[in-house]
């Protein structure tokens, strides 16, 4: 398998439950997910609407998540934390009061509070999300390369699909055989000349690491996101949406951008620690990649979670490894026979 963010450490757990045996190429950098915050969260708090297939899918992605943690004593991954969606007007509370009552949204979309939360001016208070919260994304990612590094199934290094040898029943690479190859590569898919044909489009995303003069305990979802990382007593506020931006570093105009933001919704002093850039796998229907490659029955490709991926990821995984080892079919919005090549 080549890349471990989110999707690639579904992947590898699926396949550590079945018992299979796999080699992952990874050099640990330039990944999506490191960069994130990694909300779980099914709603779209922009419309009130529910996202595609999260209501659905995230009870097994926390499933999943737990069941790392109890492997793991001592690490913590999933961080319950309500989320106050800042509200702006009377029309925007009826709104919410409205979806909140529709099917589906009970379970997540709460009342409207109007606790004050230090530094922050609400005077039509928040709409409040629960059974939300963080998955540590950058610690999941940490724990599972030193264990597949122990295990000696982790290559750590950069992946050329130049050198890639496929065969009828099976690939080869610089000496390492297998029967079968998965690329769960991020936006790095766009550089993989099998699949390089489906249209991911990438959006940068940036976020600032601050410390607040005062804490604030829900995550704040106002024109940005204020989400408290509780195991390092610190926030991510952000983030951006870019659209042309490719390249994964960190810009000035974001930290600027970023900032003035912040300043606008939370008035107390505030401190830049860091700056964090990654370039989501996002998808011009906005679902996920999986399936098989319309020429090379054992190269397959697990890509495309979005903003989502925590939610998405773990689910999708297990869906392609039933797909490639049973047979089963793939749901039709996510296989990627729905994309012809040109």
């Amino acid at each position: 398998m080549v890349g471990l963010g989110i999707a690639g450490w579904s992947f590898v757990r699926v396949l550590q439950k079945h018992g299979r045996y796999f080699t992952v190429f990874d050099t640990g950098r330039n990944s999506s997910t490191l960069a994130s915050a990694g909300i779980f969260n099914p709603v779209i708090l922009k419309r009130f609407t529910l996202a595609w297939k999260a209501v659905e899918w995230l009870p097994y992605a926390l499933n999943t998540y737990h069941a790392y943690e109890k492997e793991n004593p001592g690490q913590k991954f999933v961080y319950f934390i309500p989320i106050y969606r800042k509200l702006t007007s009377v029309a925007e509370q009826n709104e919410w009061m409205a979806a909140a009552g529709r099917p589906g949204f009970e379970r997540y979309m709460d009342g409207i509070s109007f606790e004050h939360l230090p530094g922050i001016d609400a005077p039509f208070g928040y709409g409040v999300m629960k059974n939300t919260g963080i998955i540590r994304t950058e610690a999941l990612l940490e724990n599972m390369r030193r264990d597949l590094k122990k295990a000696n199934l982790l290559q750590d290094q950069t992946f050329f699909h130049s050198r890639l040898r496929i065969r009828d029943d099976y690939v080869e690479y610089e000496g390492i055989r297998a029967r079968r190859i998965v690329f769960a590569e991020g936006f790095g898919l766009k550089r993989n000349p099998f699949f390089q044909y489906l249209p991911l489009k990438g959006t940068k995303g940036q976020s600032l690491e601050v410390s607040l003069s005062e804490p604030v305990l829900p995550i704040v979802k106002s024109r940005i996101f204020l989400v408290p990382l509780p195991w390092k007593s610190a926030y991510l506020a952000g983030s951006t949406y870019e659209w042309d931006d490719k390249t994964p570093h960190p810009t000035e105009k974001a930290k600027l951008y970023l900032k003035e933001k912040l300043e606008n919704l939370y008035r107390l002093p505030f401190k830049i620690k860091g700056q964090r850039a990654g370039i989501r796998p996002t998808v011009t229907d906005r679902r996920p990649l999986l399936g098989r490659h319309p020429d090379y029955k054992n190269l397959f490709v697990l890509n495309g979670m979005g903003t989502r991926g925590v939610i998405l990821a773990p689910k999708s995984a297990e869906m392609l490894y039933h797909y490639i080892f049973r047979g089963q079919s793939l749901l039709p919005e996510v296989d990627i026979r729905r994309f012809k090549r040109l």
